[in-house]
C-alpha cells in the first residue's frame, strides 16, 4: 500500500468518529517496538504503560520551546483522537533525566508512567514531537488508549537531508506548499529547496523588476491559454515563517544564466541578442541564455538577489547555472570581450567569473552560494556548495572533494521522483526507474574518498513537468521521499528494506 500525505488538520480521523473497536487485535506487550520511521538510533522498551484516557503531561526544560501556532496545531492534531497534551517547562524531581546532548538536532525522548519527558535543542526538541506524534498514532491505531514506556535517544547521520520541488513548471499554491512542509517535518527532513525560477515561469513578486511577475510569470499554452501564477512577498514570508516553526530551511533557487527565458520575456535587454522572447510553454533546454558579457546584467542579477535574499533568512541561495548552453556566448562580442578583458580561458570560465562576482555580492549579504554539479566545469573556487545530480554523481562527487567544495548528494539515477516509480505498464513519469528499494539502499557515505567533512548530505528532486497537480507531486514524492529521510538520518548498518516496508505500512496515513 501507498503511504499517503495529509496536512496537519486532516492527518487524523474525525473527532465524531468512536475509537478503534476494542476486541480483535491483542492488547500491546512490553516488548512491542514501535514503528518510528525514520529508524531511531537507540530505542529501550521498558515494563509498564502510559494511559492515553488522561491528559498526557509533556515535560521539557524551561524556555526550551515557545508557545508557536506549530505547537498549537500539535495540540489540535491529537485532540482529533480525543488526547490533550500539557507542556510544562519546569520539570519535576522525578524527571530530573536530562542527558548532554551535543548534536543540534539530537533529542531524547521518555514514556513512563508519570508522563512524557523530551530533551534537546530547539530542532531536536521538534524531531521528538514528531516521534511522539507516530508514537501516539501508532498506539491509537492499534486500538490501544496507552503508549508503552520506552527510552528514545536518536540524532541525524547527515546535516542536509532536504526535499526539492519545482513550481515553474506546474504552480502551486501557499497551501499546497505548506502541506508539503508538514510531510517534510514528519520525517524529520530539515532543508526545502525551492525551484521558484526557469524557462517556463517564474514565480516571486519583484518590486523592484515588476515585470518579472507581470509577464515572466505567465505563459501561453499551446490551446492559447494563459497559466501561470507567482507568490507574493508576503506569501514568501509565510511560507518561510512556517517552515522555520518546523524547524526547516528554505533555500530559493533562481537559476542562472541559463533556465532564464522567463527573465528574458520580461527584460530582454539582458540576452546576448535582444528579441521578443516569450516564457516557454514545452520542456528542454533554451539556447537563449542571460549575457554575461553585459554590464547590465550583472547589475540586474545584483539588484535582484539583494531584494529576494531579504525574503529568505537562511544560509543559502541557488543560483543554478545548470544545462547553460554557451552558443551565443561565442558569437556575443560582449561576452567574447569579457573573456579577453579578464583573461579567461573560456566560456565556462566565463560563467564562472559571473558566479565568483555574484558570490561576492551574496558575501555582503551573508548567504552561500549553492550551485548544480555544471559550475566545476569552469573554476568556481572552493566556496560554492556543489549539488551533484548526473548520473549516479560519483564523477562529479570525486571531483567536488578534489576541487575542496562541499557538496550535496542528488544523482538523477536515485533521487529524481520524477522517474517512474516501478516498470509497471502506465506508472506515470519519465526518463528511467528508480524504486522505493533503490532509495532506500541509497549510502552517501560510499561516496567520499578521503575528505568526510565536505558531504553535507543529500536530498531528492521532484521536478514538475509531468505533475500538473498536486496530487501529483504527492503520488510521485511518497514513499520514495520517506525511504529516503531514513537513509539520511538512520545508522547505516541498521537499515533493513524488509523491516523499513512493515514499518511504513504500519503508519500509513500518518506519513
Amino acid at each position: 500500500p501507498r503511504s499517503t500525505l495529509f496536512p496537519y488538520t486532516t492527518l487524523f480521523r474525525s473527532p465524531f468518529e468512536p475509537f478503534p473497536s476494542e476486541t480483535g487485535t491483542p492488547a500491546l506487550q512490553d516488548t512491542d517496538q514501535p514503528p518510528l520511521i525514520p529508524k531511531p538510533r537507540k530505542l529501550l522498551m521498558k515494563k509498564g504503560f502510559l494511559p492515553l484516557g488522561q491528559p498526557l503531561c509533556l515535560y521539557m526544560e524551561q524556555h526550551a520551546i515557545t508557545r508557536s501556532s506549530w505547537q498549537r496545531k500539535l495540540e489540535s492534531e491529537l485532540a482529533h483522537l480525543r488526547i490533550s497534551l500539557s507542556f510544562n517547562v519546569r520539570l519535576s524531581s522525578e524527571h530530573h533525566i536530562q542527558p548532554q546532548i551535543t548534536h543540534s538536532e539530537g533529542y531524547r525522548l521518555e514514556v513512563d508512567s508519570q508522563g512524557i519527558v523530551i530533551a534537546g535543542k530547539g530542532t531536536g526538541l521538534k524531531h521528538a514531537l514528531q516521534s511522539l506524534v507516530q508514537l501516539i498514532w501508532w498506539a491509537y491505531y492499534q486500538n490501544e488508549r496507552q503508549l508503552p514506556n520506552l527510552t528514545i535517544e536518536d540524532y541525524p547521520e547527515y546535516e542536509w537531508r532536504g526535499l526539492h520541488l519545482d513550481v515553474s513548471r506546474h504552480f502551486f499554491t501557499v497551501e499546497e506548499v505548506c502541506s508539503y512542509l508538514d510531510s517534510l517535518a514528519r520525517i524529520k527532513l530539515n532543508r526545502f529547496h525551492w525551484h521558484l525560477t526557469d524557462d517556463q515561469g517564474w514565480r516571486i513578486e519583484s518590486h523592484k523588476f515588476p515585470k518579472l511577475n507581470a509577464i515572466g510569470a505567465w505563459r501561453k499554452e499551446t490551446d492559447g491559454s494563459s497559466y501561470g501564477g507567482f507568490y507574493t512577498q508576503e506569501e514568501i514570508k509565510q511560507v518561510v515563517s512556517y517552515a522555520s516553526e518546523l524547524g526547516i530551511e528554505v533555500i530559493p533557487e533562481i537559476d542562472i544564466p541559463g533556465h532564464s527565458l522567463a527573465i528574458l520575456a520580461a527584460y530582454n535587454e539582458l540576452a546576448c541578442f535582444p528579441k521578443a522572447f516569450e516564457t516557454l510553454n514545452c520542456w528542454g533546454i533554451s539556447e537563449d541564455i542571460l549575457c554575461a558579457g553585459k554590464d547590465g546584467t550583472i547589475c540586474f542579477l545584483k539588484e535582484l538577489f539583494s531584494e529576494i535574499t531579504e525574503l529568505f533568512p537562511g544560509r543559502y541561495v541557488h543560483l543554478g547555472g545548470d544545462e547553460a548552453p554557451k552558443s551565443n556566448w561565442k558569437n556575443c562580442p560582449h561576452c567574447q570581450k569579457r573573456i579577453i578583458d579578464k583573461g579567461l580561458a573560456d566560456e565556462e570560465e566565463l560563467q564562472s567569473w559571473l558566479l565568483k562576482e555574484l558570490i561576492k555580492h551574496l558575501k555582503t549579504l551573508n548567504k552561500t552560494l549553492i550551485g548544480w554539479d555544471e559550475i566545476l566545469d569552469g573554476k568556481p573556487g572552493k566556496e560554492p556548495i556543489v549539488m551533484v545530480w548526473r548520473g549516479d554523481g560519483r564523477d562529479a562527487a570525486t571531483k567536488a572533494e578534489a576541487l575542496g567544495n562541499r557538496y550535496i548528494l542528488c544523482p538523477n539515477q536515485i533521487c529524481y521522483f520524477d522517474w517512474h516509480q516501478s516498470a509497471r505498464e502506465g506508472e506515470p513519469g519519465a526518463f528511467g526507474v528508480t524504486t522505493v528499494e533503490q532509495v532506500y539502499a541509497f549510502e552517501p557515505g560510499l561516496y567520499i574518498d578521503k575528505k568526510p567533512d565536505l558531504l553535507l548530505g543529500a536530498q531528492a528532486n521532484v521536478w514538475t513537468e509531468q505533475m500538473p497537480s498536486f496530487e501529483r507531486v504527492k503520488y510521485m514524492a511518497f514513499p520514495r521521499a520517506i525511504a529516503l529521510a531514513e537513509s539520511l538520518w538512520s545508522d547505516p548498518q541498521s537499515k533493513d528494506i524488509e523491516e523499513f516496508k512493515a514499518r511504513l505500512a504500519a503508519l500509513r496515513g500518518c506519513l
